[in-house]
């Protein structure tokens, strides 16, 4: 089995992974964690990179902890929704479990939701962990 994991700097993104891994895991499964950099220019990106390995560090240490086969994969073309969808088909998941960053009706409306644009651009189950879990 292949469970993507979307990864970035956020609270939500954390939850998302700890309860994963506290209520679903199964050992064997392969995780993929997903992280997309969003770099304006080579400047931005460089310095997203740098910032990237300390995540890396993060996420590998209690993954490494965990004996668990894992992948990284990350990008910056598009947006971080459009990654997500590409990566999942690609690797062929079983399931997308990712957070949410609660925004309300009206920031929704105008800044979108990736957890949204996730759930409703794909065929693949997806569990979205509210804040506040």
């Amino acid at each position: 089995m292949k469970v993507l994991i979307p990864i970035d700097w956020s609270e939500n993104s954390q939850k998302a992974f700890d309860w994963y891994f506290s209520h679903l895991y199964q050992p064997g499964t392969t995780v993929i964690l997903v992280h997309w950099l969003g770099a304006t220019n080579d400047r931005d990106l460089h310095e997203k990179e740098v910032k990237l390995m300390d995540l890396q560090e993060t996420y590998e240490t209690k993954l490494l902890h965990r004996k668990v086969d894992y992948r990284w994969v990350t990008g910056c073309e598009g947006n971080p929704g459009e990654l997500i969808i590409k990566v999942a088909n690609e690797e062929q998941v079983q399931m997308i479990a990712m957070g949410s960053r609660g925004l309300g009706k009206l920031k929704k409306a105008i800044l979108g939701s990736v957890s949204d644009y996730v759930l409703n651009k794909t065929n693949i189950p997806v569990l979205i962990c509210k804040r506040g879990i």
